[in-house]
C-alpha cells in the first residue's frame, strides 16, 4: 500500500514546565532520536497527548480544514509517476489558485517579470 511508504508520526505533546502544546512531524530516525520530544530551554521530556500516523490522522482530520482528499492509484503510468515522484502525498493547497492569474496576459509574457532587454 501507498501509505505505507510515507511513515511519518504526528506527534501531539504538552510541555509539564510551560503547559504549551505542540505538534511534531517525525520520522522513524527522528523518533529514535529522542531530542525532539525534549523542551530545548528546560531540558524537560514532553508529554506525548496523541502520536499516530500523519496520514491517518489526515484522514480523520481533513474536513474540519476544507480539504478534499484524492485517492490516485498507481496501476496507471501517470498514476504510477505521480505516486512515486510525490511519495504518496500530491500536495497542500490552502488556497483556491486561479491559474488565469498566474498564467500571464495575452502575449504570454508575466505583468511582474522583466523583457529580456532591461536584464542585459
Amino acid at each position: 500500500m501507498l501509505f505505507e511508504e510515507l511513515p511519518i508520526m504526528r506527534y501531539e505533546v504538552r510541555n509539564p514546565v510551560k503547559g504549551d502544546t505542540r505538534v511534531f512531524l517525525l520520522t522513524e530516525a527522528q523518533e529514535k532520536d529522542g531530542k525532539h520530544l525534549r523542551d530545548e530551554e528546560t531540558n524537560v521530556e514532553c508529554e506525548v497527548l496523541n502520536s499516530e500516523l500523519l496520514v491517518d490522522w489526515l484522514l480523520l482530520n481533513y474536513k474540519k480544514y476544507g480539504i478534499n482528499i484524492e485517492f490516485i492509484t498507481d496501476k496507471s503510468s501517470d498514476g504510477y509517476q505521480f505516486c512515486k515522484g510525490f511519495g504518496g502525498i500530491g500536495g497542500f493547497l490552502r488556497y483556491k489558485v486561479d491559474v488565469d492569474d498566474i498564467a500571464g496576459d495575452a502575449h504570454g509574457q508575466m505583468d511582474d517579470v522583466d523583457n529580456e532587454d532591461d536584464f542585459i
